[in-house]
């Protein structure tokens, strides 16, 4: 199907990746309906076709569905330290909503869904670095489970009924339209915090290794698999390659914006894994993709967002 003729809708399209998602389909041309929470789009998406409501209280997920050929399913399932204070409430909150969404889909005959899954909690303690899409799932947070519960019942629609599927493994994706005031995305938050000489928690000792990628890079992988045919890319990673500690992301951004952190050290979190970088290379073997946007520069560019869209933040407690 030519990318034109597509139209999309995008689940989640209020958050992070889901507005630079919604920018980037306007961007190519391709049609697009977004689906949150608030009851107007930001700011960003105040062009778009917009349908409120909540993926969990919604009566009739068919007439949301239909009309669409692609579904992107950017919706959360809580945070990876907190879902271990409640592991029940992730599968029993977020698998029925999602199985009833996977059944309008079939029957309103979409032609696929991306999901957006999680590098950084489906493999657990894992042994290689960087992880392969073929390495074991142990996941050591409920929010990896839910994450690798839907994988599954991707496979099994997939298996019954046809119904096509891309799974993106992103990693730590960071960038502009990233709230640095949830408890997710370590990159906003340090440089928030920095910028307004505020502490930065560190839970444990700050050498915790992750792989940072930048959401345009995000974004291109996701709209690459979206409109391929290759049935190799049903589950791909997304991931720069390059591991980083904590503290070095932290020490990088002190440097770029000319602050000197104040550390304030937590104990350590049962969900944190001591590694976690990926190997893409499925991605890029099959579609050429690869990161193009550089570590410091994308920093740079996630500044240069928050110091524009500052005053409209909440102020920080310290």
């Amino acid at each position: 199907m030519p990318r034109n003729a597509a139209r999309c809708l995008v689940l989640g399209a209020g958050g992070f990746i889901g507005q630079t998602l919604c920018l980037a389909l306007a961007e190519a041309g391709i049609a697009a309906t977004g689906f949150g929470r608030a009851p107007i789009p930001p700011r960003s998406l105040g062009w778009i076709d917009w349908r409120s409501g909540d993926i969990e209280q919604l009566d009739d997920p068919g007439a949301l569905v239909a009309g669409h050929t692609h579904l992107f399913d950017l919706i959360g399932a809580g945070l990876p330290n907190s879902s271990n204070d409640n592991p029940a409430q992730i599968v029993a909150d977020g698998m029925p909503p999602r199985i009833r969404l996977l059944d309008a889909c079939r029957r309103q005959r979409v032609r696929r869904i991306v999901f957006a899954s999680s590098g950084g909690t489906v493999y657990g303690q894992a042994g290689a670095a960087p992880i392969p899409e073929t390495a074991p799932t142990d996941p050591i947070s409920a929010y990896g489970i839910g994450k690798l519960t839907a994988e599954k019942y991707l496979a099994l629609y997939w298996h019954l009924y046809g119904l096509d599927y891309r799974i993106l493994r992103i990693a730590n994706a960071y960038g502009p339209h990233q709230h640095p005031l949830r408890e997710q995305g370590l990159v906003a938050s340090v440089l928030h915090r920095l910028m307004n000489d505020a502490p930065i928690p560190i839970w444990g000792d700050g050498a915790a290794v992750r792989d940072y990628i930048h959401i345009d890079d995000v974004i291109a992988a996701m709209l690459t698999t979206a409109f391929s045919d290759d049935p190799a890319l049903r589950l791909c990673n997304v991931g720069s390659g390059t591991g980083r500690s904590v503290l070095s992301v932290i020490e990088d951004a002190g440097r770029l914006l000319g602050r000197s952190p104040r550390l304030e050290h937590r104990p350590g979190r049962s969900a944190d894994v001591a590694t976690n970088i990926l190997d893409s290379g499925r991605l890029r073997a099959r579609t050429g993709w690869s990161p193009t946007v550089a570590w410091l520069d994308g920093l740079r560019g996630t500044a240069s967002w928050l110091e524009a869209t500052r005053e409209s933040l909440p102020t920080l407690t310290v």
